[in-house]
């Protein structure tokens, strides 16, 4: 018994040397980008590895691997090591997504004022809905089921649906083929499932969850028009279901309809 004991905790020590390898790998590839980033010019691999404290070896190694991903260029004719092409397609995606923030802000507050209850917005990230804002009404039982920067497959709830339904018709059927893989945690949700609630969005023109992912929670959602023909993003209310029945669901989706075409119009000012 007690040869097999320290045997037996070897994987886990294993495991954890692993992982605290690979977040000392990922501290040093941070530090090398800032220091190529705060320099005007570039930096040469020795400026760079005394820079951040690193072995001119271990520099080598991570800053291949950076190049490699496009974090990092190597000029042919200087050999400084600047930020790549892939860090600026980054910056201007993160710009963006603040942007897109400040955009919808103000329709969000009209929305959780107006219905008192949850309100987020949403865009496509990936093969992923993202959550990028979120206000709360003033109702009393209020449903938190997403959190800003939470992401879900594409057709869960109500925003998520509204995205997928939202795109041209061969991607949302290719990515409804591949989400089987993912749906097994929301048993609810199967590909032939998610494909009938695709087409039902289409025809009525608005995503509705009724108690798909959260017992007792209903949602809605709508998409936003961007430009060649893929959504802006997804506005979604979400409440206990007795609250999204009937005319109040109509007038919540006349709400949300409003709100889009305020966005969609102050996009297209901007």
């Amino acid at each position: 018994m007690t040869a097999k004991s320290p045997g037996a905790r070897r994987p886990a020590s294993r495991s954890a040397g692993r992982a605290a390898g690979n977040l000392q790998s990922l501290d040093r590839a941070i530090a090398l980008l800032r220091a190529a980033a705060d320099s005007e010019a570039g930096l040469r691999l020795t400026e760079l590895a005394t820079a951040v404290g690193l072995s001119k070896s271990t520099t080598h190694r991570i800053v291949s691997a950076l190049v490699e991903h496009r974090l990092l260029r190597q000029a042919t004719d200087t050999r400084l090591y600047a930020p790549g092409s892939e860090l600026y397609r980054l910056s201007v995606s993160t710009r963006r997504h603040f942007s897109l923030v400040d955009l919808v802000s103000p329709s969000l507050e009209r929305l959780a004022a107006t219905t008192g209850d949850t309100v987020l917005f949403s865009i496509v990230d990936g093969r992923d809905a993202l959550c990028l804002a979120l206000r709360t009404g003033g109702f009393p039982i209020r449903t938190l089921t997403l959190a800003v920067g939470e992401r879900r497959p594409l057709g869960v709830g109500a925003a998520s649906l509204a995205l997928l339904a939202a795109l041209p018709t061969d991607e949302s059927g290719a990515i409804v083929e591949e989400e089987a893989a993912r749906l097994p945690r929301y048993p609810a949700y199967t590909a032939d499932a998610l494909a009938r609630w695709v087409r039902q969005t289409r025809r009525n023109g608005y995503a509705l969850n009724r108690e798909r992912v959260v017992p007792g929670m209903s949602a809605v959602g709508l998409a936003v028009p961007g430009r060649e023909g893929r959504p802006l993003g997804a506005l979604s209310v979400a409440a206990i279901t007795s609250r999204l029945g009937g005319a109040r669901l109509q007038q919540v989706v006349a709400q949300l309809r409003a709100e889009g075409g305020a966005i969609a119009a102050e996009m297209g000012r901007r």
